[in-house]
């Protein structure tokens, strides 16, 4: 039979693998550089390559069992998830304000990395489940509810950053499993509207905060800090939403009565929900917002990080400063150089052409994860490529955009280039998942 004459040939992908490695092989010495000058380099050094020995296990591991376990034991790893970011609240370790690590022997693991690579192994069993009823609202309401409790947990450490991950990622699974655009476009205003409150409270915070008492903008400043502001214009919304739905009636259109009720109530429940983060804001959240909505206000204070990447991105020039000798990093004017802003030190001390070399490789991994989901034997296979090609997307532009000042910095690493253990041990298991996909596209059983 054709089928069974395919069975064995081309189990690997390599382009696949060259990526990975090529990415592995960059970020490895882009760290090196970049802690260099720290006093714990040695330390950093050791972590960073039992990381990659035990991230190379992990990944044989994915590509050597059948990915069709997680789908079979989805309840199961849901259960140990939830249990895992429970135990960190109880006995985890904090550092830096978050209670996220939790010490095991001669390594600390953050288990919301986990969390998240489980979550879309997780829900791709959950939208297969549902693939017919996948065109009701109440499929996408499930699916949500679904990664609640997770995201709630993390929340609760807090990590802000990663839960912001998951909204792009089950967007993206929600879509390929086949949910209406009008269901998505509901989920894309809402997630755009509360996200937009934060950011028109920062401004309106920077551009009238000398305004004097009496006026206009002194009066939507103080309403908007008690949460006026939001009320009064949801308000304004629903009575425009109705007093359109009447004129259709008068004027006898065909606009079907649900969009009347139903953007209104999207656009109120953002901002709600926008109104309430913004209250809720840690201090050095509210600094990010800063920082991206007037990035020369503070350029010593809450936008020195982002103007210190912007400033070692462009001193690197075409071909870069050369490797360990960029000035930004190795001097200590860039923060976070081996972590968070680390593709900063990739444009310092090798240019825009390294810059370049780190987006095609990212753009070569994302092809072949998605080319891989479209060869899958199964839904399954499909469903868990596009949530991590998703994820690997928005992580890569996140980042970037936060480096150049194009997004709010949000402290989301660039997977396989940034420091960090947990982060890079999760990501092989993950890719070595994607490559049993692959390697199983053929296979009967």
């Amino acid at each position: 039979m054709p089928i069974k004459a395919e069975i064995g040939k081309g189990r690997i992908d390599w382009v696949f693998i060259a990526a990975v490695l090529g990415l592995l092989g960059l970020g490895t010495l882009m760290m090196l550089s970049a802690a260099s000058p720290l006093p714990y380099y040695t330390q950093i050094l050791q972590r960073h390559f039992m990381a990659l020995l035990l991230g190379a296990l992990f990944f044989f591991f994915g590509l050597g069992f059948n990915y069709q376990i997680f789908q079979d034991q989805a309840q199961v790893l849901y259960a140990l998830v939830l249990a895992i970011l429970a135990a960190v609240l109880l006995i985890g370790t904090t550092q830096r304000g978050h209670r996220a690590w939790i010490n095991i022997s001669f390594f600390t693991f953050q288990p919301a990395e986990l969390a998240r690579i489980v979550m879309i192994l997780v829900m791709a069993a959950f939208l297969d489940w549902r693939a017919r009823k996948m065109d009701q609202f109440s499929s996408v309401l499930l699916a949500f509810g679904v990664a609640g409790p997770v995201m709630f947990l993390i929340l609760k450490q807090p990590d802000f950053s990663t839960v912001l991950t998951f909204f792009p990622i089950l967007l993206g699974m929600i879509f390929c499993g086949g949910a209406g655009l009008a269901h998505l476009f509901a989920l894309i205003g809402y997630g755009a509207t509360a996200a937009f409150m934060p950011l028109l409270y920062t401004f309106c915070q920077i551009r009238y905060a000398q305004a004097p008492p009496g006026s206009l903008p002194y009066f939507i400043l103080q309403t908007s800090r008690m949460g006026l502001s939001a009320a009064a214009v949801i308000a304004a919304i629903i009575f425009i939403s109705v007093m359109a739905w009447r004129l259709s009636i008068m004027l006898r259109t065909q606009a079907r009565a649900i969009y009347f009720v139903a953007i209104p109530l999207v656009l109120a429940a953002g901002m709600l929900s926008g109104a309430v983060a913004t209250r809720h804001m840690k201090s050095y959240q509210r600094n990010r917002f800063v920082a991206f909505v007037a990035p020369h206000a503070d350029i010593q204070g809450a936008a020195y990080n982002v103007h210190q990447s912007q400033v070692a991105i462009g001193s690197g020039g075409l071909l870069g400063k050369g490797l360990f000798s960029g000035t930004q990093s190795r001097l200590g004017f860039l923060p976070e150089r081996h972590t968070d802003f680390i593709y900063a030190v990739v444009g310092e001390e090798m240019g825009f052409a390294g810059t370049m070399a780190i987006l095609a490789l990212y753009m070569l991994l994302i092809w072949r994860i998605v080319s891989a989901g479209r060869l899958a034997r199964d839904r399954y296979g499909y469903l868990v490529c596009c949530g991590l090609a998703t994820m690997f997307a928005f992580e890569f532009v996140l980042n970037v955009g936060m480096c150049v000042g194009l997004m709010p910095v949000a402290g989301i690493p660039l997977p396989l280039i940034s420091y960090g253990g947990s982060s890079l041990v999760i990501t092989l298991w993950a890719l070595g998942v994607v490559a049993n996909i692959y390697s199983r596209r053929y296979s009967l059983l």
